[in-house]
């Protein structure tokens, strides 16, 4: 009796597998395109340093003060997250805005709500000072 249903049930399980494998790049590429996530960079620490003291750029770290405080990027600005959407009418637009956090994630989320706001010259460093293994400041 269940030899009977066997084939079914693999066959059924063969096309689940099936959709869900060719369903999937769809849907990673349709958040890939994110309209707000596509107007603003993605920047490595090379590009973070090479940016670092120019005065067309505005470095600004989302951690906490005390983290800021131990150790940050030189010439960064602190502006903690959670006080972000409350201060970021302190940066100046015509900069490029430079976003650093604990791994990232702030940083996406602090980007989108800059260009949100307008801003159009915004990048975020991906991986965040988790990642740092560049020069630190403690002024």
């Amino acid at each position: 009796m269940m030899r009977k249903y066997l084939l079914p049930l693999s066959f059924i399980v063969v096309i689940v597998i099936s959709i869900v494998i060719v369903v999937n790049p769809f849907q990673t590429a349709t958040l890939e395109e994110d309209p707000i996530s596509q107007k603003w960079d993605d920047i490595d620490q090379e590009e973070v340093l090479m940016e670092v003291g120019n005065e067309y750029v505005e470095v600004v770290d989302l951690r906490e003060v005390e983290l800021y405080k131990e150790g940050h990027i030189s010439g960064a600005i602190n502006i903690p997250y959670e006080e972000f959407q409350d201060r970021y009418n302190e940066l100046n637009q015509e900069k490029r805005i430079i976003l650093i956090c604990h791994t990232g994630r702030m940083g996406v989320e602090s980007a989108d709500f800059l260009v949100e706001k307008g801003f159009d010259k915004v990048a975020n460093f991906g991986g965040g000072m988790a990642v740092w293994d560049g020069p630190l400041s403690t002024e």
